[in-house]
């Protein structure tokens, strides 16, 4: 499908079709390496519309959808599905449904990259591979001859104690309570990440020599049997370990749309917060 430009009756210049966006997107994270029960791609608007302004968030509400429709965004990049399971209503009284109206009604577009960002190189589990400083990166889980999986395995720079690591996870992804299973003073060299929840990687993780998981959503069940191993686990939350994705997938966008001159605005949405508030530091 060839690229659809407008031609902007406003400024006499040329605008981006929503589907130029996307085309460039889905080149590097298609739809086809998403799970089946997944649901990504284009979920409300059409992807004929002009594009001058895209915004990237974690979670799509109706706090984001407001102040995009106040800077004037028209295509809004999100990472969780608004639509996962088939809708059988769209209330008005309800969120959901709230949104998809106020997506409408102001012409945002809204498409999601979720499990096929996960997996894909170059996408969320690289970034927190990087954001963490690991070196001599490798997947987790590999599949298709281990060029793409969920979960990253790598090295820190230096050796770490499992409370200092989890400090500095802390630090580093602006999380307020990060939780770990181990001694405190046990050390730390090899590491493996995964995530949102990525706690059921951990016989992987083991296997592959890390000494630590760093994922989040962890269960009781799952720390227990993990006190029994050699290996340590690091909860920094699904949101703590994803929020990092609004971000980088801003400046994946930016990236190239300056080196293709296009007329477009990339924005990240910066008001998101954990919907499990933390009161007390868990290091």
């Amino acid at each position: 499908m060839g690229s659809l430009v407008f031609q902007s009756q406003e400024e006499g210049g040329l605008v981006l079709a929503v589907h130029d966006v996307i085309s460039y997107i889905e080149g590097d994270f298609p739809p086809s390496l998403a799970e089946a029960w997944d649901n990504v791609g284009l979920q409300v608007g059409s992807s004929c519309l002009p594009c001058r302004t895209v915004m990237t968030c974690l979670t799509v509400t109706e706090a984001v959808v407001d102040y995009a429709a106040e800077i004037g965004v028209n295509l809004l990049v999100a990472h969780h599905p608004l639509i996962f399971q088939p809708l059988k209503s769209i209330i008005l009284e309800q969120s959901t449904g709230r949104i998809i109206r106020k997506l409408l009604t102001h012409q945002i577009s809204l498409f999601v990259v979720h499990t096929n960002v996960d997996k894909a190189q170059g996408g969320l589990n690289d970034w927190l591979a990087d954001a963490l400083e690991l070196k001599d990166v490798r997947i987790l889980e590999p599949e298709e001859g281990e060029t793409l999986g969920y979960g990253r395995v790598g090295q820190l720079a230096s050796t770490l104690t499992l409370g200092s690591l989890a400090e500095h996870v802390g630090e580093t992804l602006g999380i307020k309570t990060v939780r770990f299973i181990g001694e405190a003073t046990r050390p730390i060299k090899q590491v493996a990440v995964s995530s949102g929840s990525g706690s059921h990687q951990w016989c992987l993780a083991l296997q592959q020599g890390a000494d630590v998981l760093i994922t989040g959503d962890v269960k009781y069940h799952t720390a227990m049997e993990v006190m029994d191993t050699s290996l340590a686990l690091i909860d920094a939350g699904h949101f703590g370990t994803e929020i990092i994705f609004a971000s980088r997938f801003a400046a994946y966008l930016e990236k190239e749309a300056t080196r293709q001159r296009w007329p477009l605005r990339v924005i990240t949405y910066e008001g998101e917060v954990d919907p499990l508030a933390a009161v007390w530091k868990g290091v």
